[in-house]
């Protein structure tokens, strides 16, 4: 693998974010469409707290960007 071409920190204008920031971002956004899925087809009843579910889902979301989209 070539280690030069996996971005380190990420820049808009003349602002550096950490990648785990973008990760994070986008983990939610997967984890809040998914939350809504789940209420659209009622399989969020079966959860005993659907919040502590979307909390566990933008966890994974976010570990699953980080390692094969954007790695810090």
């Amino acid at each position: 693998m070539v280690m030069h071409l996996i971005p380190h920190e990420l820049y808009v204008g003349e602002v550096f974010f950490p990648p785990m920031l973008l990760d994070a971002a986008l983990g939610l956004v997967a984890a809040t469409i998914t939350a809504r899925l789940s209420n659209r087809f009622r399989v969020s009843r079966y959860f005993y707290h659907p919040s502590l579910v979307l909390i566990a889902l933008t966890v994974i979301y976010t570990g699953l960007f980080s390692i094969f989209l954007i790695p810090g």
